[in-house]
């Protein structure tokens, strides 16, 4: 007898399929010398990176695989345009971690791996609903596990809900992990006539 997924969350995982450029990578790395102590690491004070005019093609890119996902998961007959709003860097050292988090005033976010290893690097997701009953589990799985995580590496991109909580573990390697969050949304007519729930978002 067959078990149903039924209602899941969507987790996006592709990958960028090109290596930074010389330019590209400089940018990243000047932006180092500009961050704040967030909770658990580093996080760059220009929260429009994407913005950069060095930036303009990963943009491209990002938003292509932003698109792919609107595509491939929402499948919406609305005429709507996704987009990038927020982006910004975080730098993440041996022992440091990213805290539990979600995204507000975002439909989609997003997290690019600039530099990750998927030996020691992941991104863990926080179920939204505590179970009614705490049972002991002796085999995890998604519909019994309260946390889920996907190892990354350098070139992935992560697409998810925004209000999914998510967060990274203390890191081990010695690596320095690197990765690009972006918040997004959509410009365009949403909802129906006849339903009385049109909206143009602009």
């Amino acid at each position: 007898m067959p078990i149903h997924q039924l209602f899941p969350e969507p987790v996006y995982i592709s990958n960028l399929d090109r290596a930074l450029t010389n330019t590209e990578s400089k940018t990243v790395q000047q932006y180092k010398k500009k961050t704040f102590k967030n909770v658990g690491n580093t996080t760059s004070t220009d929260s429009y990176i994407l913005e950069n005019l060095w930036l303009k093609n990963l943009k491209e890119d990002l938003t292509k695989k932003l698109i792919d996902y609107f595509d491939r998961i929402i499948c919406t007959t609305n005429k709507i345009a996704p987009y990038i709003t927020q982006s910004w860097l975080n730098y993440t050292e041996t022992d440091q971690f990213h805290h539990h988090h979600s995204h507000q005033n975002s439909h989609v976010s997003g997290v690019f791996y600039i530099n990750a290893d998927k030996k020691v690097d992941s991104i863990t997701f926080h179920r939204l609903e505590v179970p009614r009953m705490e049972l002991v589990t002796t085999k995890y799985n998604t519909f019994n596990s309260m946390s889920w995580n996907f190892p990354v590496k350098t070139g992935d991109i992560v697409l998810f809900p925004s209000f999914l909580p998510h967060g990274v573990n203390e890191k081990k390697g010695n690596n320095t992990r690197i990765s690009l969050s972006f918040n997004t949304f959509f410009r365009g007519k949403i909802g129906a006539t006849d339903r009385l729930t049109e909206l143009i978002l602009k």
